[in-house]
């Protein structure tokens, strides 16, 4: 990403209080951003292809890093994860960091299986924090993606 350019993020969470602790982990940010929500996996997805309504990329950039809940109704997170698997072409312009209340270590397992970057336990607003420092470091190496 160019310097002083917003960071494209993509949120995709269906529970309001866990959109609100994200925010405040972000607000933390010492850097530009826009944050984009989406509630279920269907429309991640969408978002993702650039296709129905999130077909204006000015409007819809694509995200350098997914914020990705596992539990939502519909095909939820594990199903975007796998649909990315299929999609190199957009995985690899991405940084997958999923934030959810699964504690089964086989989940947490499979969802680095299928790409995933990092995994962030709802519960522990300041491991997200550290993570997005962590993926800002490579930010400035990035060229901008569209």
């Amino acid at each position: 990403m160019e310097a002083g350019k917003a960071v494209p993020i993509l949120l995709v969470e269906d529970e309001h209080d866990s959109v609100v602790l994200i925010q405040d982990a972000l607000g933390e940010a010492s850097f530009p951003y826009s944050l984009h929500l989406v509630e279920t996996g269907e429309e991640a997805v969408a978002y993702l292809a650039g296709e129905g309504k999130f077909m204006n990329r000015d409007e819809y950039p694509f995200p350098f890093l997914l914020l990705l809940d596992l539990k939502m109704p519909g095909i939820g997170g594990f199903g975007v994860l796998r649909w990315l698997r299929s999609r190199l072409d957009l995985m690899g312009r991405l940084k997958v960091v999923i934030v959810s209340a699964v504690r089964s270590s086989r989940e947490i397992e499979v969802v680095y299986e299928l790409g995933a970057h990092f995994f962030w336990p709802k519960s522990d607003c300041h491991a997200l924090q550290e993570t997005i420092r962590c993926l800002q470091e490579s930010w400035s190496a990035l060229s901008p993606v569209g």
